[in-house]
């Protein structure tokens, strides 16, 4: 009989990263595949990527996937029955267990126990886990509702200080030529054709943010007013959190922002202090592919210290 193998996957927006592990928690495969967000790309199109990634590392280990954990973009809750079995073919819905990206994040750094996790990358949310076990999202309403301190919107709001410089009803900014430069516009006017053009993706806009984040990084107070006042909006959120659930006043932090940006971690955690003294932030030990794995090992009651030993040391082979 074919060994066993658990599966956990992190299925962002546009690419995927899988890792399979043996019970003792001993990685065994890594593999990586195509986007997870359903809301994007269409259920066919991400049950093709799921099947290939789980396909994948059962070719490479020469196991069954006993039980596959997937982290979805599009989620901020677990699936129901109804949506889980759109993405059942070459697996049951008893081996399918669809989670929030948030959500094996926030497991790779509480690892069950109560907590806030904070991510910041093209899009932006939150997640609580209370003492109860019970999840509760804040954020993460989207790149046209607002997410506060993710890449797209912190590259919006650059490029609307931007407007208000060549209008003259702001300070002049040296993100107007930054703007030029990336968006490949001549002019200012001109970047209302390169950002409205059909092949314009949100991507492709949230990486004006880095930008931003470099003339923050320097002084420039146009673009520090900008990240200032967007991890103060997070770190509201992430305190209303904690008041209702003060047992999880541990906070992590995760994505591109905070990962790229020590100002933007500087300007949460002076926030966070203010509207919530005694909450800590801290930093993820595993990532959310690992994550995924966590909670699966969690539900089976095979989660020990050797396990989560053997995650982590294994692990870092792959990544070298």
């Amino acid at each position: 009989m074919p060994k066993k193998i658990l599966i956990g996957i992190d299925g962002g927006g546009t690419h995927s990263t899988a890792v399979a592990a043996y019970p003792d928690g001993r990685i065994a495969a890594v593999t990586g595949g195509g986007g997870m967000n359903f809301h994007n790309i269409g259920t066919p199109a991400v049950r093709s990527h799921l099947e290939a990634i789980v396909d994948e590392l059962c070719r490479q280990t020469g196991c069954e996937a006993a039980e596959v954990c997937v982290g979805m973009s599009a989620l901020d809750a677990p699936a129901d029955e109804a949506t889980t079995a759109l993405f059942t073919g070459m697996m049951t819905a008893e081996q399918l267990d669809l989670q929030s990206d948030a959500y094996i994040a926030l497991m790779g750094f509480t690892l069950g126990k109560p907590g806030v996790i904070v991510i910041c990358g093209t899009g932006s949310m939150l997640l609580m886990l209370d003492g109860e076990g019970r999840q509760q999202a804040a954020g993460g309403w989207g790149y046209l509702l607002g997410d506060a301190g993710s890449g797209y919107t912190l590259a919006r709001e650059g490029i609307l200080t931007v407007i208000d410089a060549v209008e003259e009803v702001g300070p002049a900014t040296p993100l107007t030529g930054d703007a030029l430069a990336y968006f490949g516009a001549d002019t200012p006017r001109g970047l209302i054709d390169r950002i409205y053009a059909p092949e314009a993706t949100t991507a492709w806009i949230a990486g004006f943010a880095r930008h931003v984040l470099t003339r923050a990084h320097e002084g420039e107070a146009t673009a520090r007013a900008i990240l200032q006042r967007n991890m103060e909006r997070l770190a509201r959120s992430a305190a209303q959190l904690i008041t209702a659930a003060p047992e999880a006043a541990r906070v992590g932090l995760y994505g591109g922002i905070f990962g790229h940006s020590e100002l933007a971690r500087e300007f949460f955690t002076a926030s966070l202090e203010r509207f919530s003294p005694g909450a800590e932030v801290c930093t993820l030990d595993y990532p959310p592919e690992l994550g995924a794995l966590i909670h699966l090992f969690r539900k089976r009651g095979i989660l020990t210290e050797e396990a989560l030993a053997n995650m982590k040391s294994t692990y870092k082979e792959y990544c070298k």
